[in-house]
């Protein structure tokens, strides 16, 4: 125990004084606070702002732009004259508005055509629409002197009452920030291992230590030394989040990516330790992978091809994970929360969504703790002797004998 701490304390020591991991850590950590500070002030300058939109009517419906403009909290609408339309339309095209509304008149009844270079202004279209639409209907009854009661009633709209038995929605944006980091940290971290791994080799440093200290002891040592680092970063990242929330910079009420709210509320203690539980175990056993890999090639730059596999298996459990944000019960996603490569992140977006039951927490759990078992045994065996074998290039084979112990 003692030569595993020792070993343990070495690496942990190097790698939190690594400039590589002073250089990452920084430059996370400065990204971070200034994403928040930039999007504070772009909040701040955006917040009185309108869009400038010119209507051009051609027909004879009333549209009362001063009363729209009343009810619009973003948009400003303006009257133009009937034959301006190209000159406006050629503001537009050079970013000086907007966007333009034209109400021309189509086989009697009353069309809006709304032009814009970028991006649709959603406020606006569906205002002067309602707008256009009533001027249109109250013109209609005064000239067909049609009952006014009669003709509510016939435009009267069916009610439609939504009621959604789990709604998941509010679950896309924390799921899809957890997942991603566990994605990023696992497949980078695990990196670090097998290249580590690779240039001890290299340097014949394993030489030298495996006399004095057993290889899977260097493993394990490296593994959790790595893994500590990786907490460190992750402790970092929250404390970026908390500093920019002391700040001002951060409002919890609006978070959001790719337009999808961060609801804080679903950030209970069991979705954090979960986290932490499936993000610890993932990590785990793609490390031992990764170390087993590190220990075949002798050199880092065959590194490349020799852990081509288990990129890919990372990059399964993401994408289903990302499936998992729109429908999170398909049987894609369900079977694959059970095989112990997919299980970290599938099983994990699962439970934010509150489609895995405590049932099948602990199932897939004990799925990974015996798969952990099984892994550390080949990989055990792979690194063991695979740390004193120098040739060419990893083949498939050789991992085979060696996890044999041939």
């Amino acid at each position: 125990m003692k030569k595993f701490a020792a070993i343990y304390k070495f690496h942990l020591k190097e790698n939190l004084k690594s400039k590589a991991f002073k250089i990452s850590t920084a430059i996370i950590f400065v990204a971070i606070l200034a994403f928040f500070a930039y999007s504070n002030w772009a909040n701040q300058n955006d917040s009185g702002n309108k869009d400038t939109i010119a209507v051009i009517n051609k027909t004879e419906s009333n549209i009362n732009v001063n009363a729209l403009n009343k009810t619009l909290g973003e948009t400003k609408l303006g009257s133009a004259h009937k034959d301006e339309e190209e000159k406006f339309r050629k503001k537009v095209e050079k970013g000086h508005l907007d966007g333009l509304l034209l109400v021309r008149e189509q086989k009697g009844v009353p069309a809006l055509t709304y032009i814009y270079k970028n991006f649709p202004n959603n406020e606006a279209v569906p205002a002067v629409s309602q707008a256009l639409q009533q001027s249109y209907i109250a013109d209609t009854i005064a000239k067909n002197k049609i009952n006014p009661k009669t003709a509510t009633s016939l435009l009267s709209t069916v009610q439609v009452k939504e009621e959604v038995l789990k709604d998941t929605s509010n679950t896309f944006g924390i799921v899809y920030v957890f997942v991603f980091f566990m994605y990023l940290f696992i497949i980078a971290f695990g990196q670090m291992i097998a290249t580590a791994v690779a240039a001890e080799k290299s340097s014949r440093v394993m030489e030298i230590m495996i006399p004095k200290v057993k290889p899977i002891l260097m493993m394990y040592a490296k593994i959790a030394a790595i893994l500590t680092g990786a907490i460190v970063q992750l402790a970092i990242i929250a404390a970026a989040g908390l500093i920019a929330y002391a700040i001002g910079w951060l409002d919890t009420n609006e978070l959001s990516i790719f337009g999808s709210g961060i609801d804080l509320s679903n950030l209970t203690p069991g979705v954090i330790a979960a986290f932490i539980t499936y993000f610890i175990l993932g990590y785990l056993l793609y490390a031992m992978m990764y170390a087993a890999v590190g220990s075949m090639v002798s050199r880092t730059e065959d590194l490349g091809a020799s852990q081509f596999p288990i990129i890919m298996l990372i990059m399964g459990a993401f994408f289903i994970g990302m499936r998992s944000l729109f429908d999170p019960s398909t049987t894609l996603v369900v079977v694959s929360s059970y095989i112990p490569f997919f299980s970290p992140i599938v099983t994990f977006s699962r439970i934010v969504a509150g489609e895995a039951g405590t049932l099948e927490v602990i199932i897939t759990i004990a799925i990974l703790l015996i798969s952990l078992l099984f892994i550390n045994r080949l990989a055990g065996r792979i690194y063991v002797h695979g740390v004193m074998h120098y040739g060419g290039k990893v083949k498939f084979k050789d991992m085979i004998l060696l996890a044999k112990g041939k």
